[in-house]
């Protein structure tokens, strides 16, 4: 492997690890609403729901958003980037889902700034002045950065997936709870679905991006209310 790629390699896991320090693990996206209310009790019904989380609410939002970000970085459309920036905010109905969103994102760029990281496109430069006085997203600030530091489209959507998974599963054990072992069952038992995933976010149209799932929204908004809580949301 080139030494460019071998480093674009180390960094995509880097910003992908779970100690990456943009407050991932703080939020459960409704998930401790579900075993609150007991309709997610066990291991069984924790595959269940990630893999219907997966499908249809995290397929259309955060993984078309890579996609889409990624995209009109290596065009350098700007208009696009800024579009689907304001897009992803207006269609976080829940509060604490457009909080969430918009703390990610901020880290996101703090950190990558704090690291002094320097894609060799400028457009990630006119990305962020695009955004000043705005929010950002964490997965349109992904699919930029990666554009822009030339990786391939394939490993910039699997690590993003599999982070993202990982951490679904995580919360499922520390909050269920289930054992350590029961959740790396789950994980892999869903490295088939991600195949399809990997496959189904590439050929989506962009009108399908946030297609709602008012469910998972209910149970979003559910969770500001609920007697006691661990995530933020």
């Amino acid at each position: 492997m080139e030494m460019k790629n071998l480093k674009n390699h180390f960094l995509l896991l880097q910003i992908n690890d779970s100690l990456f320090p943009i407050g991932g693990y703080s939020h459960s996206y409704g998930l401790e609403t579900y075993i609150q209310k007991g309709i997610v009790h066990n291991a069984e019904l924790a595959a269940e729901y990630i893999r219907k989380r997966l499908l249809y609410n995290f397929l259309y939002t955060d993984f078309l958003a890579v996609r889409l970000a990624y995209n009109a970085a290596l065009r350098k459309d700007e208009s696009a980037v800024d579009k689907l920036e304001d897009l992803m905010e207006a269609s976080r109905i829940p509060a604490e889902l457009r909080d969430a969103s918009r703390k990610l994102g901020s880290r996101f760029i703090k950190t990558l700034l704090h690291m002094q990281v320097t894609p060799q496109s400028g457009f990630f430069s006119r990305y962020l002045q695009l955004r000043t006085g705005k929010t950002t997203c964490h997965p349109c600030a992904y699919g930029v950065l990666c554009a822009c530091m030339g990786m391939d489209r394939t490993e910039v959507l699997s690590a993003f997936l599999y982070a993202q998974t990982s951490a679904m599963v995580t919360n499922c054990v520390k909050t269920i709870p289930l054992s350590q072992s029961d959740g790396q069952k789950i994980l892999f038992s869903l490295e088939p679905l991600m195949e399809t995933l990997i496959e189904m976010v590439e050929q989506a149209e962009p009108e399908m991006l946030c297609a709602s799932t008012p469910a998972f929204d209910l149970r979003s908004m559910e969770h500001e209310t609920l007697y006691s809580r661990l995530y933020m949301s």
